[in-house]
């Protein structure tokens, strides 16, 4: 018999479509208007603003120093002010939660992905139509710990926050344990990556604010860090909201893990794999692997070769910047870097690539100067060195922002498309900010193109084919397609 454990608190939000409350995401930053609730707090979440590892709130390095305290007060102000309303357990606008789920009333649609221990698939809640992502671990443990897993994903439940992927349920049955949560139909970054090639940097300027506010409110709200970021638990829909998902609460489901799946390990800060325990200076370095990713098109380590930069961007920033603005306002696809197909043998050659061989760093020819400065600054070697979470929320990313927001001269036409000859080599674009949303719907639209014109390709052949059977068989022209009857030649031919 499936056991379920689902949070005790729980309200429907009423009076609103799914579009507004859609549309309401996307332009949503973390304010209090997005959010409504109690002010209840459980009691598994401390009062105090340190994290398990002991890390204060407001940790500084010598990367930070130029920040003075009142720059540092004020940048914390800022973020409790965009994080109002955001209560562990309220009632977030988009909150669907069903009151006493059943697992017996989930149907499960299709496979999404495997990894990490488990299978992902699209499923549907019978009763309400709700569609879902199910994901499901199968799991050779004692009752005492699949329970205390329960009890650790019931946090993952009770989280109410627009930045992070709601859940619905967490429940075991036989040997397996199923989460039921919010289902992203955009997917993850890594199987929009080979989509996509690389990401233009205005969208990964975008991506990185979303994950950043997400960071913060695991930070202080939940008082815990996430332990586990990577391009597949930085989720999208179609609506153009960016989400996290999967941060860890629970030690006993990643020990279950740890020696047969390497994906928890990849992204990890030089310190965690010596032994470190987790702090928030390790998200940090994890966000600047994932932006990079993005950026290239592939896992940059170990090193890429300069080589495989020249090959995939254009000698010179200038002509950088405006492929970036073309792609991303019409949803291009780019040139992804090649990288070392072998990598590292394995995990240990990994791991020693991560601690002992220098960070990566990306060519000053290929992006602006202040988004390489970020992701340069994120990947530093000693965990003190590396920006804080507060100079990148009130002072890099709002900058970097700003850039997204300015006209460009550029023609923005797509590769595909025909430009009439009356065309100037150069177009002023309007200063309208470029979008996730846009951005990703010309991906989708570039993609349905090129399906629909490789089907045409192979019905165009196999038409061929019959042309040229019919024609060597004597019937050429004389076979009616619409009666699909074949004349016979008459005499006077």
């Amino acid at each position: 018999m499936p056991t379920a454990l689902t949070p005790t608190t729980e309200q429907q939000s009423d009076g609103a479509t799914e579009g507004a409350l859609l549309s309401a995401a996307v332009e949503s930053t973390t304010t209090s208007e997005n959010v409504t609730g109690s002010a209840e707090r459980y009691s598994l979440i401390r009062n105090s603003c340190t994290t398990e590892d002991g890390e204060s709130d407001g940790h500084s390095n010598c990367m930070n120093s130029s920040m003075s305290s009142s720059d540092t007060s004020s940048a914390k102000a800022s973020i409790r002010k965009s994080l109002e309303g955001l209560h562990i357990g309220g009632d977030c606008v988009r909150r669907r939660f069903v009151a006493d789920l059943n697992p017996d009333d989930i149907i499960c649609l299709s496979e999404l992905g495997r990894g990490n221990g488990g299978i992902v698939s699209k499923a549907q809640h019978k009763p309400t139509g709700l569609l879902m992502a199910k994901k499901t671990f199968d799991l050779d443990i004692k009752t005492s710990v699949r329970a205390q897993i329960l009890r650790d994903l019931q946090i993952l439940c009770e989280c109410s926050s627009p930045l992070i992927v709601e859940y619905y349920a967490a429940f075991h049955q036989d040997a397996t344990i199923s989460m039921c949560m919010e289902y992203m139909d955009a997917g993850g970054l890594d199987t929009l990556l080979p989509m996509v090639g690389r990401f233009p940097e205005p969208i990964i300027i975008q991506i990185a604010d979303a994950v950043i506010k997400g960071l913060i409110y695991l930070w202080q709200e939940l008082h815990t860090s996430h332990r586990n970021l990577k391009p597949s638990n930085v989720l999208v829909n179609r609506a153009g909201v960016v989400k996290l998902s999967d941060f860890v609460v629970s030690p006993q489901l990643v020990e279950a893990f740890a020696n047969g799946f390497v994906g928890l390990r990849t992204y990890m800060a030089p310190e965690r794999t010596v032994g470190e325990q987790p702090g928030r200076s390790s998200d940090i370095w994890s966000l600047g692997l994932v932006l990079m990713e993005l950026a290239i098109g592939h896992y940059p380590i170990p090193a890429i070769d300069p080589v495989d930069f020249v090959r995939a961007f254009a000698p010179d920033r200038e002509s950088n910047m405006v492929e970036h603005w073309r792609a991303a306002r019409t949803g291009e696809h780019l040139t992804a870097l090649e990288g070392d197909t072998s990598g590292p043998n394995s995990l240990f050659e990994l791991l020693v690539c991560v601690v002992e061989h220098p960070a990566p760093r990306l060519p000053a020819y290929c992006f602006s100067a202040d988004f390489i400065h970020m992701i340069h600054s994120c990947l530093q070697k000693e965990p003190h060195d590396r920006l804080s979470i507060e100079l990148l929320h009130s002072r890099i990313i709002p900058d970097l922002l700003k850039s997204t927001e300015e006209p460009v001269d550029n023609c923005v036409q797509p590769k595909c498309l025909d430009v009439p000859s009356s065309c100037p080599d150069s177009i002023s674009v309007s200063p309208s900010p470029v979008t996730i949303v846009d951005y990703l719907n010309g991906v989708f639209a570039r993609q349905q193109a090129e399906a629909i014109d490789a089907v045409a390709l192979v019905v165009g052949d196999d038409m061929d084919a019959v042309d040229e059977s019919m024609t060597s068989s004597g019937v050429g022209k004389n076979w009616d397609p619409l009666s699909a009857t074949v004349t016979r030649p008459s005499d006077s031919d």
